[in-house]
């Protein structure tokens, strides 16, 4: 009978370690979120040409440039943001290369070029992937013309980039 409960204790003991030793482990792993990749280079910040994107919108709703400058969206809202060109969910209506892209479009989440989900292929006005408050997109209008937005989680939040 000495044996049975020494052996249960040890068998409890060893169980309660390597479960401790478990649960710190998972306690300690940090679970990062998936990282954007891309086939384009996002130009830098721009500190002229900022755009806030809000709970409630974006500030300024309307902003002119020239073409070539850099406009920065930044994430000032409470909850995640998705700063894109027209047409939603789609956002291939400002002019790229990247919308002749084939393949499985079924895993796109949002514009054309971001054929799956947290990879941005090409130069297009689209992260392709949410922004957190703090965050922010840049992005280079080379094209003349009044490139239409929205937010691609409150696509009721709309703006326009006028290029001349």
């Amino acid at each position: 009978m000495v044996n049975i409960n020494t052996t249960l204790i040890a068998t409890i003991v060893i169980s309660l370690i390597v479960g401790g030793l478990l649960g710190f482990y998972i306690s300690q792993a940090s679970i990062e979120p998936k990282k954007v990749t891309s086939t384009a280079t996002e130009p830098p910040v721009s500190e002229k040409n900022v755009i806030q994107v809000t709970d409630k919108g974006f500030v300024p709703n309307t902003k002119k440039i020239k073409a070539g400058e850099v406009v920065t969206f930044i994430s000032k809202a409470t909850a995640p943001v998705w700063p894109a060109g027209d047409q939603h969910p789609t956002h291939d209506v400002y002019p790229s290369d990247a919308y002749a892209i084939t393949g499985d479009q079924t895993k796109s989440f949002g514009s054309k070029a971001c054929v799956e989900y947290s990879i941005r292929k090409g130069d297009v006005f689209d992260p392709c992937k949410l922004l957190l408050p703090d965050e922010t997109f840049s992005f280079r209008f080379n094209e003349k013309g009044t490139w239409n937005l929205h937010n691609h989680v409150r696509p009721e939040h709309t703006g326009a980039i006028i290029v001349e």
